[in-house]
């Protein structure tokens, strides 16, 4: 019994740990936290996570066999939402939509406007210009919603590999 409750306790922490540094990356840097710019924090921050959540999935598991499918499922369910939410897909299917209500709701309104307002709407911290410069760029809904996954995704200039920061070359 203690057992499960340590295991469940563990995968817990294991998830608001990964919540908790979602929700720093969203904040301006000059507002993180200091020890998290450290690259020791950043290098180790991971890796302690999943130690914990595996060691809290075999440690449920052990306890009951049951619990640990259920809780597994559920986790696997909520990672399959999250990860249609951030699809491609999704994505071009929620501008098309959000642009067709606001075309209906607006008819006057040109098509930069009513991009630039589903834009503002969801990343209101990206700033006017930038905001103004995505839509000049990318006239329509379809193209507006490639911009975005790249830059949620922080797609990196070809020939660019992080692994080389790390390497020193």
């Amino acid at each position: 019994m203690l057992q499960g409750l340590i295991g469940l306790g563990a995968l817990a922490l294991s998830l608001l740990m990964g919540l908790w540094m979602q929700g720093v990356r969203e904040r301006p840097v000059y507002d993180r936290p200091p020890f998290l710019l450290r690259p020791a924090t950043r290098l180790l921050w991971d890796p302690i996570r999943w130690s914990l959540f595996a060691a809290g999935g075999i440690l449920l598991a052990k306890a009951s066999a049951v619990a640990a499918a259920a809780i597994g499922l559920i986790l696997f369910g909520l990672w399959s939402w999250k990860r249609y939410l951030a699809s491609a897909r999704h994505r071009r299917r929620m501008i098309r939509e959000a642009f067709a209500r606001e075309r209906k709701r607006d008819p006057s309104a040109s098509d930069e406007q009513i991009l630039g307002r589903i834009l503002h709407a969801m990343h209101g911290s990206w700033g006017e210009e930038l905001i103004d410069q995505i839509v000049a760029d990318n006239p329509t809904p379809e193209a507006v919603a490639e911009m975005v996954l790249r830059m949620e995704r922080g797609a990196l200039p070809a020939g660019f590999h992080p692994g080389r920061i790390f390497r020193g070359r």
